[in-house]
């Protein structure tokens, strides 16, 4: 036992789990927009790049938790900064078509962050550029048609060898945020997976060690409380199935059916 709780302390501190909160979170955005230009996704970088020497792109890949992506958009609405919120139609944890999670994504919107496409190579088995346009294209105009309005950029779910060789500026009509531009003149930083993955990104900010940088963080990998990276994704698969099973219970509740189970 003691053995089991040495590694689980060391872990904790190998992989800084106190640094994932939404505590923490404000701590950083107050200390982001001390030291940098708050920028969106637009044409625009590529000129303001050689004329802002301060300035950050935030960006959430929204994998597994709609609802903790409102939670960050509201954090950041408070305090006066905007985010894209790039929305996957694959996935496995939220549904874009649920009435209540479109909802969401609207509220989002409706704070003033702007939306972008999470677009996954690997559902359609995408190796070429042609094809990469083509389901670009047709996804786009789905989440258009679903938030009644345009969207301009897109970022890659999982990468590969294929998708980070996608270097052009736009695809599709989209920005890419993966492209040349960003991986060659803007430092990075990401949470993904319930870590950092290159460099701590309080850091980064409080010490302003790049003038241009984009952050990556998931909504999902932040918790009220200071977790594991796998109890936080645990902790919101177990809130979905609650939210679900509620959907059930009101619905049989409104059309007045017994709700039957063993007792």
């Amino acid at each position: 036992m003691e053995i089991l709780q040495f590694l689980k302390m060391n872990n904790e501190e190998k992989y800084l789990f106190s640094d994932f909160t939404f505590e923490n979170y404000k701590r950083i955005i107050v200390s982001a927009k001390a030291r940098y230009v708050f920028s969106l996704f637009n044409d625009e970088l590529k000129k303001r790049n050689n004329k802002i020497n301060n300035f950050i792109i935030w960006r959430h890949d929204v994998d597994h938790s709609i609802h903790n992506a409102l939670k960050m958009a509201l954090i950041e609405h408070r305090l006066g900064v905007k985010a894209t919120y790039f929305i996957h139609l694959h996935n496995e944890f939220y549904n874009f078509f649920e009435k209540d999670i479109s909802k969401i994504i609207f509220q989002i919107k409706e704070l003033g962050h702007d939306i972008g496409l999470h677009f996954d190579v690997h559902y359609y088995s995408i190796s070429d550029e042609k094809s990469l346009i083509k389901y670009l294209r047709y996804e786009k105009k789905i989440i258009e048609k679903l938030i009644e309005g345009k969207i301009n950029v897109f970022s890659f779910h999982n990468t590969n060898e294929f998708t980070m060789n996608c270097k052009k500026w736009k695809y599709a009509g989209l920005i890419n945020t993966y492209a040349n531009f960003f991986q060659s003149r803007i430092s990075y930083c990401s949470d993904s997976n319930g870590y950092w993955r290159f460099e701590r990104l309080s850091e980064i900010i409080d010490q302003r060690k790049y003038d241009k940088l984009q952050v990556l963080t998931h909504p999902e990998l932040w918790q009220v409380e200071v977790m594991s990276p796998r109890e936080r994704i645990k902790h919101v698969a177990e809130i979905n199935t609650v939210r679900i099973l509620k959907i059930y219970d009101d619905h049989l509740v409104e059309y007045n059916r017994p709700n039957i189970d063993w007792e």
